[in-house]
């Protein structure tokens, strides 16, 4: 089962995953992984806004997997507005630099990522110090 606790869980192993690969220099490992932990946290949002039980369970039946796709995005944005966070996390930013100048950062991730190489260790540090402060105040709204 995948509840909301399971999927914060996995988004907190998938940190410690990204700071071995991070302490161990493979750079573009950690960056890769740890642009998960946002996606996760933001399916675990899901999982209470919309009060399902188990977030992998939207399994589309034969002809119905338009109904689900949007679930099963990585792209920030769109599970941001599906999180029920859109509109929050919008005002926040417009008055709080620091979490902008974190969201500009990490927003360029995408899955994509893992066929990436040659991130500098200073970018991926910069991008895990700003996904450990948006999953903070993602955190903060679960």
């Amino acid at each position: 089962m995948n509840t909301q606790a399971d999927i914060e869980l996995l988004a907190e192993k998938k940190l410690k995953e990204a700071m071995c690969l991070f302490d161990g220099n493979c750079i573009d490992g950690a960056y890769y992984m740890a642009g998960y932990v946002i996606e996760l946290l933001l399916k675990a949002r899901i999982c209470k806004t919309l009060n399902v039980p188990d977030f992998f369970m939207f399994k589309p039946e034969r002809g119905k997997s338009e109904t689900f796709r949007p679930f099963k995005s990585h792209d920030y944005d769109q599970l941001l507005l599906l999180s029920g966070l859109y509109a929050d996390f919008n005002t926040e930013i417009q008055t709080n630099p620091i979490l902008m100048a974190h969201w500009s950062v990490i927003c360029v991730w995408n899955e994509g990522s893992r066929y990436s190489t040659g991130k500098s260790y200073g970018e991926v540090e910069s991008f895990i110090t700003s996904i450990k402060e948006i999953s903070s105040w993602i955190r903060k709204h679960l």
